[in-house]
């Protein structure tokens, strides 16, 4: 009969303390949170460039500008097709308030741009 003694033990004995393994998951968790931020980091860095994101999507619908008027209630400015439409949005509905080319600088005054959209063809400003 073989003696018990002398018959390896399937598992290795190691040492499962509850300091050593909180040490183990505190450093997983810390390595998961870097991979995490680094990430994010990368996509807010280089994500324009590569299409990604809001600032990076190369298609003919843009945000350019956003003003709250109050609770659910603003004004927006959208660039599309080379067009800049600035809209009205509420809960109930998106209108149109006024349109114009999107050739001018981006640079300049929002109000001189929008003075002179709604001027009149003789030069009057609009009532």
């Amino acid at each position: 009969m073989p003696d018990p003694a002398a018959v390896p033990s399937p598992l290795p004995a190691t040492d499962f303390s509850l300091a050593g393994t909180a040490l183990h998951m505190a450093l997983a968790l810390l390595a998961i949170l870097a991979v995490i931020f680094a990430a994010y980091w990368l996509l807010r860095r280089f994500g324009p460039k590569f299409g990604l994101g809001p600032g990076g999507r190369g298609g003919v619908l843009r945000l350019m500008a956003h003003l709250s008027l109050g609770p659910r209630k603003s004004v927006v400015v959208v660039r599309f097709l080379n067009k800049d439409l600035v809209l009205g949005v509420t809960d109930q509905s998106i209108t149109l308030l006024t349109e114009g080319n999107a050739d001018h600088d981006a640079q300049s005054d929002f109000a001189a741009a929008l003075a002179d959209q709604t001027r009149r063809p003789g030069g009057d400003p609009a009532p």
